[in-house]
């Protein structure tokens, strides 16, 4: 992926540039939310303590070369996640919001991966065998510290277990662009 700009992955515009963590800070506190039992503050305390203004900013570097219209940036919600070794999170979109965001914060050796699944793997399992390797279903997303990777909400994405014995920690968050 290129740095600060529009890049495309299965037809769909997501955005990736570096992300100074020691310019934002999240007070939250974490509980189990989903099936996998993976750690996160998600709908729970989350509060900006610092950086929002940097966050808003690198979020309209993204919105400002997907679309040419007058806008404002309304940050639906941020959480983290901290996901130690053998924990994951299972499949899913961010439904009823625009774009989806995630700051990699800390990312230590042997971590599990953020894989992003075309939108259209659905209708693709019929030609997987004979269209190999133009079509591909999903992808592992390079990842390391101070990444903030932008993406359309309803692209579904997955983390994979990693075996860490340092918390893996991500923030991630919705937004929406309002003309």
């Amino acid at each position: 992926y290129k740095f600060n700009m529009i890049d495309y992955l299965f037809s769909q515009p997501v955005y990736k540039t570096h992300f100074e963590c020691d310019e934002f800070d999240l007070k939250y506190k974490l509980h189990k939310q989903w099936e996998s039992k993976t750690k996160t503050s998600y709908k729970k305390e989350n509060k900006i303590v610092k950086g929002e203004d940097y966050l808003l900013n690198k979020l309209s570097e993204y919105t400002k070369q997907i679309t040419d219209k007058e806008h404002k940036i309304k940050l639906e919600e941020i959480w983290a996640n901290e996901y130690g070794s053998g924990e994951f999170q299972e499949t899913h979109i961010h439904p009823f919001t625009h774009f989806s965001f995630i700051i990699f914060k800390k990312i230590p050796k042997d971590s599990g991966h953020l894989v992003l699944y075309n939108p259209s793997v659905d209708f693709t399992y019929r030609y997987e065998k004979i269209m190999k390797p133009y079509f591909f279903q999903h992808i592992k997303l390079e990842q390391k510290d101070n990444i903030l990777f932008i993406f359309p909400s309803y692209m579904k994405h997955m983390v994979t277990a990693g075996t860490n014995k340092i918390k893996r920690i991500t923030y991630s968050g919705n937004f929406d662009i309002i003309l």
